[in-house]
């Protein structure tokens, strides 16, 4: 699956964007993941902790980000220090 966040900046200004893979996984599919492929599952877990520690983002158990990059967002180009984040 896809996943396509575009920040809107309600301005005439073009924007950047996000376009990141993620895969849908019940609890019997997780489990096995666990299992059969730990090197997967560790770096899935350290995508979820990059989401939801540094962005913001809290994911539902059964969204797995498969990009190395989840929901980054820099919005100036040389300035990849800085990140779109979720606060609220």
């Amino acid at each position: 699956m896809q996943v396509d966040i575009i920040p809107a900046t309600g301005g005439p200004y073009f924007t950047t964007n996000i376009e990141d893979g993620v895969a849908l996984a019940d609890a019997p599919l997780r489990n096995s993941l666990v299992r059969g492929f730990p090197d997967l599952w560790d770096r899935v877990e350290r995508r979820r902790g990059f989401m939801r520690e540094t962005l913001g983002i809290d994911l539902h158990p059964d969204v797995l980000p498969l990009s190395n990059l989840p929901a980054f967002l820099p919005p100036f180009l040389l300035r990849p220090d800085l990140a779109m984040t979720l606060v609220g």
